[in-house]
């Protein structure tokens, strides 16, 4: 299969998708739905979209051709599932909706760290200026009058010193914890990752989030098509974009057919939200376990999307804090020794 020469950018993946949510609901098929969606787009998008057309009429799947021209493996992983449940206008519009949260968070992270950062370098700059010309200075006046550095203008002097240290030991400390951080992850299978993620007290709960809302929301789409809960946990196993799901799947398969409850089986990960398992057992006594699942994905969206907002209202005013802290202590170390100095007179 063909394959674009790059990938779409977030934003015009996300209208692309909730266009083709629109016209799919409003009857069209997909074929006339991708034709008349490349009337809109530039050049570059419209020969994709006719080769991803000419794709679709030798028999590969929506979410083969998209992922050919490059788009978020997220969305991919929607339009794959809803070629089992057949819900494919449902697909295109929750993609756009997921990518449309993913651009605001990005957005929003930009926002917060633009200003902090610009902050951060102007106070590296000057942290760059007082060690570089002022306390030569100030060391060349004590010394030709005479005076002898206090304790508290010592340590001053010494922070100063220090700290473009400091921070340069956390950028390298940080970038080499990554890096080894990456080669290790490359010996480790889809559930060691997750583990090793787990292990991290924020990572941890926003990717109990995510995977739960993910593995809810998928469940209750396929057992609301009619599959039963061994059909939809293979249907898991056959998707390729989620490696940690693909793996999981299997597992939960064989331990299904052995006997052992779905609710049990979600118990005994770490990765699931707790309380998971209730609303299973739940759902299956009245009946209504898909319906019950596609609340509860809703209510996990909810509580991700509350818990991302406070913690983003959160790393602003840390960051600003911190810069205020160097600022301080600049201060300090310039008009301190001048005090000292003019009392020395």
């Amino acid at each position: 299969m063909a394959r674009g020469n790059s990938g779409w950018p977030l934003k015009a993946q996300e209208d692309f998708l909730k266009r083709m949510g629109d016209l799919y609901t409003n009857g069209y098929s997909l074929l006339e739905a991708l034709e008349l969606m490349s009337i809109h787009f530039e050049a570059e998008k419209k020969r994709s979209l006719l080769d991803a057309i000419a794709e679709l009429k030798k028999g590969y799947s929506v979410h083969q051709v998209l992922g050919g021209l490059g788009f978020n493996q997220d969305i991919l992983s929607l339009l794959f599932f809803s070629q089992k449940h057949g819900n494919l206008a449902q697909a295109f519009c929750s993609g756009g909706a997921l990518l449309e949260r993913k651009r605001y968070y990005r957005d929003k992270i930009f926002s917060i760290l633009r200003y902090p950062i610009l902050l951060l370098f102007l106070v590296v700059i000057m942290l760059v200026f007082v060690q570089m010309v002022l306390l030569p200075q100030f060391h060349l006046l004590f010394s030709q009058m005479n005076i002898s550095l206090s304790p508290v203008i010592s340590v001053f002097f010494f922070l100063v010193v220090q700290i473009p240290i400091v921070l340069m030991g956390c950028v390298l400390g940080s970038f080499t914890v990554y890096l080894f951080y990456k080669l290790y992850e490359k010996r480790l299978n889809p559930s060691q990752k997750v583990d090793l993620l787990m292990k991290f007290p924020l990572v941890k709960t926003f990717l109990s989030l995510h995977y739960s809302h993910y593995f809810t929301q998928q469940l209750s789409s396929l057992l609301l098509s009619g599959l039963t809960i061994n059909e939809a946990v293979a249907v898991f196993e056959q998707q390729p974009y989620h490696s940690f799901f693909h793996s999981k799947a299997k597992e939960f398969r064989n331990r299904l057919v052995e006997g052992e409850k779905l609710e049990k089986l979600v118990e005994s990960e770490k990765v699931f939200v707790k309380g998971l398992d209730v609303v299973i057992v739940h759902g299956q006594k009245n009946g209504k376990l898909g319906q019950e699942l596609e609340q509860y994905s809703k209510l996990l969206l909810v509580k991700m999307q509350e818990k991302s907002e406070r913690l983003l209202g959160r790393i602003q005013p840390v960051l600003f804090l911190g810069i205020g802290f160097f600022l301080f202590v600049l201060y300090l170390c310039i008009f301190i020794p001048m005090f000292q100095l003019l009392g020395g007179l």
